[in-house]
């Protein structure tokens, strides 16, 4: 016969929510935990992201600044080698000056009296058919003790024209300015005076200086003309005749031949 105990159904239900208490309490207490730490993880975390931010910013103002830096140095280096450029060519003009006038105020090394000392021919960009050019003739004295001197210079341009060329007058009337036509396949040589190249109403160019004078103007070639060398004459009052040859290309101070003509 089983005995009748009322009072341990009770019990037993009193233990079972005791336990279940217990078990909810443990497991709220480590979740609990576990949310906790995961929110300590994500601040730290969050504070590193800041501080990785704030090193990232640090690093893109430094290289803009370097960037910043490295145009400033390529622009003053650019800025530098034009100076230079300028510079060397600053000198080499300078050099030339010294040059000439080196000739010019030492006579002693040179031969006395008149000098052809330069001829620059420069062509012209004008977009017409025929050849332009400028010249500039530069005139010196060499002496020991200068006076002004005087006369008048010719420039003749010597070349020879295209075949079937036709045979006309020099605007002076001289034979030395007239075309001539190419015969048995030769090239018969030409010599046009500065009068047929420009429309310059005083000829030949007069001159009067002490130490040196240029002398410039504008010439026209015509089409069928092909230049070979220039030929200037200068006649100093109570001198003899100089006569100087350039070949063409002209260039500065290109002298080919320079000799004085005797006057018999």
């Amino acid at each position: 016969m089983v005995e009748h105990r009322p009072w341990r159904r009770p019990i037993a239900l009193f233990v079972s929510a005791l336990v279940s208490l217990l078990c909810l309490v443990v497991g709220y207490g480590l979740g609990n935990r576990h949310v906790i730490a995961d929110a300590i993880t994500r601040a730290e975390l969050s504070n590193q992201v800041d501080a990785l931010r704030l090193q990232l910013a640090d690093v893109e103002a430094e290289l803009v600044d370097t960037r910043l830096n490295e145009q400033v140095q390529q622009s003053a280096n650019d800025a530098l080698r034009v100076d230079l450029t300028d510079a060397h060519q600053s000198m080499a003009r300078l050099q030339e000056e010294v040059t000439f006038y080196k000739g010019l105020m030492a006579p002693s090394s040179l031969r006395q009296g008149l000098q052809v000392a330069e001829l620059q021919l420069e062509p012209l960009q004008s977009g017409r058919e025929k050849a332009e050019y400028t010249y500039q003739l530069l005139l010196t004295q060499v002496a020991l003790r200068r006076s002004f001197i005087s006369g008048e210079v010719r420039i003749d341009v010597v070349g020879h024209f295209s075949q079937d060329s036709e045979i006309r007058g020099g605007r002076d009337g001289q034979e030395d300015g007239q075309k001539n036509r190419q015969k048995d396949g030769q090239k018969t040589e030409a010599v046009l005076s500065l009068t047929e190249l420009t429309d310059a109403t005083t000829y030949p160019l007069k001159f009067r200086f002490r130490y040196f004078q240029d002398l410039a103007g504008r010439l026209t070639l015509p089409e069928d003309f092909h230049p070979e060398r220039v030929l200037v004459s200068a006649n100093q009052s109570g001198k003899d005749p100089l006569q100087v040859t350039f070949a063409w290309p002209v260039s500065a101070a290109q002298v080919e031949t320079q000799e004085v003509a005797s006057s018999e």
